[in-house]
């Protein structure tokens, strides 16, 4: 079966689970904690961190099926999991609707008949666990709580916290500040669970089992197959989907030669940053691809010189883009400790933005 690279909530999670490689400790702390919560009425909320192609869904999505085949644990929880792409959210009582929505068409039109009442429909998920924990899995939640706004944040965390029967297992590109900032209802509420990259030696098991190109999996194998992995990481780096695309697509030739791997990589990103960059107002595109265009972090006077714009503008959308988790700050090692320095989130993005640029005509 072909895993797609980009949707792996569309993938059952008994096959997610025998695709996995690495993060063992990770999705042992996170499958224990769901167990230990609908045992014992603790309610350790969780947000999983990391980039884009990282492996959020999936990390969730095994956890939980690895929680539910402990038999108790899975009868003494009512599993709540909103779509990866979650787009009928506008408000806390959508928010309510939707989670509803997931337990089948009698259930959902139940719920949009109380849509307005945010009151009735927690009392709905409630009656309906019947004493059960409830088990709130949202994927992309910095654009959920934005959503719902401050007022349907405070709202979700209130009944949450009175009903004590809910355990909220969430994932974002990054910290928000929804989750970041203490002025919000959700601050300090989340054990924040960063995911690290696939090690080398995650990448060649992975490999083996999975790539295409059977010649490919004996070849990563070997030491020269090694070496080669770790080259063509300089360039695609170690996230779970760039080596997806590597064992969907890439034959032992075109590792070898990096450059071939590395840009099969790249084109099939392309629709993906395509529309994750078109997305942006064009000001803050601007100031991604002069990011991308350096070796390294620039200062916002630099950027703002480089687009011929203000330093007003350019600290406001650089805040902007670090919100929504396109690019991080930091202060220097040493010299000037007033200046910020911003770089790109997301390495693999100067890659592709070079790529993109050396393919134009």
């Amino acid at each position: 079966m072909t895993h797609p690279a980009f949707s792996p909530s569309t993938v059952d999670p008994a096959d997610l689970d025998t695709r996995t490689v690495g993060r063992g400790p990770l999705l042992k702390r996170l499958t224990d904690r769901i167990v230990s919560s609908a045992q014992d009425g603790s309610r350790p909320h969780t947000l999983l961190v990391a980039p884009r192609g990282a492996g959020k869904t999936h990390t969730l999505q095994v956890a939980i099926h690895r929680a539910f085949k402990h038999r108790k644990a899975a009868k003494a929880t009512l599993l709540l999991a909103l779509p990866e792409d979650s787009l009928a959210i506008g408000s806390y009582a959508d928010l309510l609707v939707e989670l509803l929505g997931t337990q089948g068409p009698d259930v959902a039109a139940r719920a949009r008949e109380f849509r307005g009442d945010a009151l009735e429909l927690e009392r709905e998920i409630l009656d309906l666990a019947a004493g059960r924990m409830v088990l709130v899995a949202i994927e992309n939640a910095d654009r959920i709580f934005d959503a719902i706004d401050e007022a349907g944040q405070g709202s979700f965390r209130a009944w949450v916290e009175t009903s004590t029967a809910v355990l909220v297992f969430a994932t974002a590109p990054a910290l928000f500040p929804a989750v970041s900032s203490r002025t919000h209802p959700w601050y300090g509420s989340f054990i924040i669970e960063e995911l690290p990259d696939l090690t080398d030696a995650d990448v060649v098991e992975f490999l083996a089992q999975h790539a295409r190109d059977h010649e490919l999996a004996s070849y990563v194998q070997t030491s020269e197959g090694l070496t080669q992995i770790d080259n063509v990481a300089q360039v695609v780096g170690w996230s779970p989907r760039a080596w997806q695309i590597v064992a969907a697509t890439v034959d032992r030739a075109a590792l070898q030669d990096i450059t071939s791997a590395a840009d099969a990589v790249l084109e099939q990103l392309t629709p993906h940053y395509q529309q994750l960059l078109w997305q942006l107002p064009a000001g803050e595109q601007r100031l991604i691809v002069e990011l991308a265009r350096a070796d390294g972090p620039r200062t916002v006077t630099d950027l703002a010189a480089a687009v011929g714009i203000s330093n007003q503008s350019a600290s406001a959308a650089l805040g902007r883009l670090t919100t929504s988790g396109w690019v991080h700050p930091a202060k220097a090692d040493s010299g000037d400790r007033r200046a910020t320095w911003y770089d790109l989130s997301d390495p693999l993005l100067r890659n592709y933005l070079h790529y993109r640029e050396r393919r134009e005509p």
